[in-house]
């Protein structure tokens, strides 16, 4: 079925008409929510990243020689909770129109299952930080959770390099 004109400008404005083949491009993400996207992902890698620096490489010396925590070490985790919130709302609401549609249609199943399997490991993880009691198992999932966390960036990076290219 053919759109009616003033949906078709709708969709070359956000994104998910391409001009130059004016066909629907699946799974496309307006551009207000690509950035959305990508600046909610810098701020929770660059918060978990600092974090991890004042965790094992910053300390503090206090007036009777023991090395203790940098008092900024708290503040970064804290800044990674919010921004992983914000994380996990933003993965909802790419689920339907993103998520689920390219995986329908078979488009980047490889790097967006790994996407998916990587955003469901640091969610789960993340809250069994919060909730875990034993100082043991807390420093195990802390270590794994860190461990995929740096290297979502780079599974990001490979979904995003195999993203197809508007033709024009």
């Amino acid at each position: 079925p053919r759109l009616q004109p003033r949906h078709r400008l709708a969709q070359l404005r956000h994104g998910v008409l391409s001009v130059a083949s004016q066909k629907p491009r699946v799974g496309a993400l307006p551009a207000s929510r690509r950035r959305a996207v990508h600046w909610i992902s810098i701020g929770t890698w660059v918060t978990g990243a600092v974090w991890l620096v004042f965790k094992y490489f910053v300390r503090e010396t206090d007036e009777f020689g023991f090395e203790n925590p940098h008092p900024m070490q708290q503040w970064w985790l804290v800044a990674h909770a919010v921004v992983s919130v914000f994380a996990v709302w933003m993965f909802g609401v790419l689920w339907p129109g993103h998520v689920l549609r390219g995986w329908n249609m078979r488009i980047r199943r490889k790097t967006g299952g790994t996407m998916f399997g990587v955003a469901a490991w640091l969610a789960l993880t993340g809250c069994a930080l919060y909730y875990l009691g034993s100082d043991a198992w807390r420093s195990w999932v802390s270590i794994l959770h860190w461990a995929v966390g740096l290297g979502a960036l780079v599974v990001f990076l490979l979904h995003r390099r195999n993203a197809p290219r508007p033709r024009g």
